[in-house]
């Protein structure tokens, strides 16, 4: 099937329910700061139109000294000697001379207490991380970020204008619900992102597939074959070491089931037992949304093609891997020193764990198998997602220096040069540059080196760098390629969408009970065993309120798609 038909088919699947933020996948309310009244035209570059030599007239923005407070995620190491390069780079510079960020970290294990506790107490903080986990969509429902709608697709802006492409703009943009059921919009976070998704996959042994002369590893049956093999040859080894199985055989990302295409991190009772919503073609009416164990009069009122329990046969078929897996699988978080044959991992996270293996197993190597379809064979389009991902930056509403953050983001956003000191180093000292698009680090010692944690402060889609590990492996560097590739993605119709649970709080909270007990994404039963706990989770969640949330959620859902319509 073609893609421009899969997208006509949004007929087809998307979860729907809780958007976590981003994405990737986002979204909600607040009170409007550093707007437009406050960036006057005698503060920021004007161009005058009028001129047929169309000469840039600039005027001197009015800032005086100004120290923003910035808060990130996990330790970073030697940020002074970056901070003082910073200063060199800009003292010359009327606006940015006179901008000075000072920077502190909270560990992530604090982080989330953290973050409540400053928003509480209204610490003075001008730009903090926080991360869907956090409760961004909660935050912004509660007025607590600055809407930064005016800093975004303006001219006067140019190095955000540069880095943030308009549909990441758009990707960015929350849908705040109304007690009375309308929606408002902006953008009240920054995302942060590398790929608009990672993709994910398993990292495998491939010494072991050519100990064994295993074909390679190239769809599911192949990685089946495999992990079959290593385990009738190792059985000390464990086949599949996996925290969440629920990615696998299910249309998480792109077009797994005849073109489903699905949104990640939305969802009302967690992984384990996700809704599934069926739109129109157009992508403007909710037709309905369905659960595994609906009875058939539910999947009637899906879309051509999912007019029948596809969630179960997901489900059972998963526990085709029960042999291979960890007994006590979900008991621990899975990690590469449990020595299994593959082991679930984000294409972002292959180079570290490769590392990690190869530094506990000598002499084993290491491949990266893609769990979908459609993107292992990097198809254009394939994923359908909110185009965001789970961290973000947020300006606190409160906070009197929004424009000099904005200033700031915009240098640091503006080019590879000032986006390279932070989320790297300085070049020649902490790192070396590979070729056009890569890099390596120095032999500077630990002591010596700058580490910021990017993720909760500089990723950029537009300013990538491959490391060395990636640049030396083609086949590695063409997944990445695809993974960076903004022409990947599609925009979902529901993106902006985060579910408000507050009429339905008691019977979300009664059945996200139910669905951990159930762990349909971890495979725990066989066959039979998976259907008889599907039917029975679905008779006890019926009992607390299933049908009174499928029917808020599509109230909402249809109320936030014909506000979102009625804007375009």
């Amino acid at each position: 099937m073609k893609k421009n038909n899969l997208f006509k088919r949004v007929s087809a699947l998307l979860l729907a329910g809780t958007m976590a933020a981003s994405m990737i996948g986002c979204g909600s309310d607040a009170t409007q700061s550093g707007s437009e009244a406050e960036v006057t035209e005698s503060t920021v570059a004007t161009t005058d139109s009028a001129e047929a030599s169309e000469e840039v007239v600039e005027d001197v923005p009015e800032m005086e000294d100004t120290t923003i407070n910035i808060r990130v995620m996990n330790e970073f190491k030697n940020l002074d000697k970056v901070l003082a390069k910073y200063e060199e780079m800009t003292k010359d510079d009327p606006v940015m001379s006179k901008i000075h960020p000072e920077i502190t970290w909270v560990a992530g294990a604090d982080y989330k207490d953290k973050l409540t506790m400053a928003l509480s107490a209204q610490e003075d903080y001008d730009l903090m991380f926080c991360g869907g986990w956090h409760g961004l969509s909660k935050f912004i429902q509660e007025g607590n970020f600055a809407d930064l709608s005016y800093y975004f697709n303006n001219d006067k802006f140019p190095g955000l204008k540069n880095a943030f492409s308009e549909n990441f703009v758009s990707a960015m943009t929350s849908y705040v619900r109304q007690d009375d059921g309308s929606y408002t919009s902006g953008i009240y976070g920054i995302n942060l992102a590398t790929s608009y998704e990672d993709s994910r996959g398993f990292l495998y042994r491939e010494d072991l597939r050519k100990k064994y002369n295993c074909d390679p590893i190239t769809d599911r049956d192949s990685l089946l074959a495999f992990v079959k093999t290593v385990a009738e040859n190792e059985p000390d080894m464990e086949g599949a070491s996996i925290y969440n199985f629920f990615y696998l055989d299910s249309p998480v990302y792109s077009g797994k089931h005849d073109g489903v295409f699905s949104q990640d991190n939305t969802n009302v009772f967690g992984d384990q037992t996700r809704i599934f919503v069926g739109l129109s073609e157009d992508g403007k009416t909710v037709l309905n949304a369905v659960v595994a164990g609906d009875a058939q009069e539910e999947f009637d009122k899906m879309p051509e093609g999912y007019q029948y329990d596809f969630i179960t046969e997901y489900a059972v078929k998963r526990t085709e891997w029960n042999p291979y897996l960890n007994p006590n699988r979900g008991a621990t978080t899975d990690t590469v020193e449990k020595d299994a044959a593959i082991a679930y991992c984000a294409l972002s996270e292959f180079e570290n764990r490769c590392k990690e293996g190869m530094e506990k197993i000598p002499g084993s190597e290491y491949g990266f198998y893609v769990i979908e379809d459609a993107q292992r064979n990097k198809e254009p389009g394939a994923v359908v997602c909110d185009i965001a991902t789970n961290n973000w930056l947020v300006v606190p509403v409160w906070s009197e220096k929004t424009d000099a953050v904005m200033y700031f983001l915009d240098w640091m956003f503006g080019s590879q040069e000032s986006h390279d000191l932070f989320q790297y180093g300085i070049e020649g000292e902490d790192w070396e540059a590979v070729g056009a698009d890569g890099y390596k680090n120095t032999d500077i010692s630990e002591d010596e080196k700058y580490v910021m944690p990017g993720y909760s402060f500089t990723w950029n889609p537009t300013y990538l760098r491959y490391s060395e590990f990636v640049v030396n492996d083609p086949e590695l560097k063409a997944d990445f390629d695809y993974a960076y590739d903004e022409n990947t993605y599609q925009l979902s119709p529901l993106s902006g969408f985060s579910f408000d649970a507050r009429n339905v709080e008691t019977e979300v909270a009664n059945i996200s009970a139910l669905s951990n007990e159930l762990q349909l994404n971890i495979s725990l039963y066989d066959a039979d065993e998976a259907v008889e706990k599907i039917n029975t989770w679905h008779a006890d969640a019926e009992a607390v309120g299933l049908e009174t949330v499928r029917q808020e959620l599509i109230t909402q859902l249809q109320q936030f798609l014909d506000a979102k319509n009625e804007n375009q």
